[in-house]
């Protein structure tokens, strides 16, 4: 164009309309918002360019709705709070709720942010020691003790002398998943963690507070640790999404062609008692609030000091879900773990008419 037609255009307004972005709408924005920042690494360039996608998420909006008033009724004041359901046997992630209110804060606490798991960390010394040999009906001597200057205290400085393995983690004991540290060793314990999606971003370090949740970790990837469990040991990498067609109708990634198959993390013999360790926290344990009846429910507490993170983790076998409440400043919240499992089970109790009443398979004799 010339001088004139430039001077004339540069003067008119752009009249332009500001877009809304369409997870803003949403009646799931942190799901939505999740889906659109994981596109990039699911199609190429030229494919988010052209747009005139249609994705089908693995989304339940019922489910995801009743975890959203079980958040915002359960972390009163600033705390704040998440849930993560994930099918263990195909990773679909059908609930993930990542604060109170998106439209005020989109941090997403299920997915970004890095929290101390405390207990639920267990998992992974508990798994070395059972693929070790070891047995739950094992004894082992709770007691105070320190290791090169790390001397790990039981809540309320209680102890209990000897304890089988399965009353442990029944009761949580800090002592006892420090000695598992030393037993199996914390390569062992590292890459159990790893292949069950824990500590492949960011490196878990040979440190004995790593068995009490000493390392951050996100809501999903332990929600998704304990799923492999609930899958008798198999870990699939948590996904939202199950198919992506173009503009055209025509498919551009298929969960069941172009998601990661599962892996075998441990055996289903270690699993299995695993599972079964984990029923007896919740039945008679630190896990007790969560209890339902008529089901079973393989779950663990975590709380890190001051109660400044408070978590469950509990499973059916098709389901498994995750919760977690806490400042965003890291205050202390002055509340228990068992708060978290009492939240867990109000939302639970809204879904289960849903899902077919399973049992875990019995406890295998390792």
């Amino acid at each position: 164009i010339n001088k004139e037609e430039y001077n004339i255009a540069i003067q008119k307004p752009l009249n332009l309309k500001e877009a809304v972005p369409k997870y803003i709408n949403s009646s799931a924005p942190f799901f939505s918002s999740w889906v659109s920042q994981i596109l990039p690494d699911l199609l190429t360039s030229e494919e988010l360019e052209i747009g005139g996608l249609v994705i089908k998420t693995s989304l339940n909006i019922n489910w995801q709705k009743k975890a959203q008033e079980v958040i915002r009724k359960y972390s009163p004041g600033e705390t704040e709070g998440a849930i993560v359901s994930v099918v263990p046997q195909n990773g679909l992630v059908r609930v993930l709720v990542g604060g109170k209110n998106f439209n005020k804060n989109q941090f997403n606490r299920a997915t970004q942010a890095l929290r101390s798991p405390g207990s639920t960390f267990k998992l992974f010394p508990y798994l070395a020691v059972l693929k070790e040999g070891y047995k739950p009906e094992d004894l082992f001597l709770d007691e105070p003790k320190c290791w090169y200057g790390y001397c790990p205290r039981n809540f309320g400085d209680k102890y209990m002398g000897s304890v089988n393995l399965a009353d442990s983690l029944k009761d949580s004991l800090n002592s006892v998943a420090v000695q598992l540290i030393d037993i199996s060793g914390f390569k062992n314990v590292i890459e159990i963690a790893n292949s069950l999606g824990i500590g492949n971003d960011k490196q878990l370090g040979e440190y004995y507070p790593l068995a009490i949740g000493a390392y951050e970790q996100t809501l999903l990837k332990m929600t998704s640790a304990y799923a492999a469990v609930a899958n008798q040991g198999v870990y699939i990498r948590p996904s939202p999404i199950e198919l992506i067609k173009g503009p055209g109708e025509e498919v551009l990634w298929d969960y069941q062609v172009d998601h990661p198959k599962g892996i075998r993390a441990v055996s289903t013999n270690v699993a299995d008692t695993m599972n079964w360790m984990l029923l007896r926290v919740v039945n008679d344990g630190t896990g007790i609030a969560a209890k339902l009846k008529n089901r079973e429910v393989a779950g663990k507490t975590g709380t890190s000091e001051g109660g400044r993170d408070l978590w469950f983790i509990g499973s059916f076998p098709q389901l498994s879900t995750g919760i977690w409440f806490g400042y965003d400043d890291n205050r202390k919240t002055m509340l228990s773990s068992g708060d978290a499992a009492y939240a867990w089970k109000k939302f639970i109790e809204k879904i289960t008419n849903q899902l077919d009443i399973l049992n875990f398979p019995a406890r295998s004799r390792i």
